[in-house]
C-alpha cells in the first residue's frame, strides 16, 4: 500500500524521468527525516509508470497487457519482525488494515498476477490491482480520484 502512503514529488518525478543518476540524487537531497519517502515514492513511479507506458504501441500496440499488483502487509521476511510481536501487529493493523483475512501469503499476490499474465487476459492493462484485503477500500473509502 505504499502507492497510498506520503510521497516525495521530486523522487516520483525523477524515477519517471528514466535518469537513474537524478532518481538516486532527488532521493538523497530529502532531509534525513524523510528518507522512509524513498520507499512509498519509488511504488508511485512505478504505479504511474504502468498506467502511462500500458496504452503506448510498445505494449498494448503488440497485444501486451501491462499491469501492476499493490499487495498489502505480505508475510515476508521483511515483514516477519512485525508481525511476531504485539506492537508490531498494532502498528499494522492501525496503519495498514486488512478486513479480508488478514495478512497476505506470497500465494495470495500470486495468483492475480497468473491470471493477469494468462491468455485469458485480453482487455485488462493499464491497471494497479490492489491485492490488499480491503486496506485500499478502507482508507480511501469512496475517493477512488486521490
Amino acid at each position: 500500500m505504499a502507492v497510498l502512503q506520503p510521497n516525495a514529488a521530486a523522487v516520483v518525478d525523477a524515477c519517471l524521468s528514466g535518469d537513474e543518476a537524478a532518481a538516486l540524487a532527488a532521493a538523497a537531497a530529502l532531509p534525513e527525516d524523510q528518507g522512509y519517502l524513498n520507499y512509498p515514492s519509488s511504488k508511485r513511479a512505478l504505479a504511474r509508470w504502468v498506467r502511462r507506458e500500458a496504452p503506448t504501441d510498445a505494449w498494448a500496440g503488440r497485444g501486451i497487457p501491462l499491469n501492476a499488483v499493490a499487495p498489502s502487509v505480505v508475510l515476508t521476511a521483511m515483514t516477519k519482525d512485525l508481525v511476531n510481536n504485539d506492537e508490531g501487529r498494532a502498528l499494522l493493523e492501525r496503519s495498514v488494515p486488512m478486513p479480508l483475512g488478514g495478512y497476505a501469503t506470497a500465494e495470495d499476490v500470486a495468483w492475480p498476477i497468473l491470471w493477469l499474465l494468462s491468455p485469458e487476459n485480453k482487455k485488462v492493462t493499464g491497471q494497479l490491482l490492489f491485492v490488499d484485503g480491503g486496506t485500499d477500500a478502507v482508507l480511501r473509502g469512496d475517493n477512488l480520484w486521490e
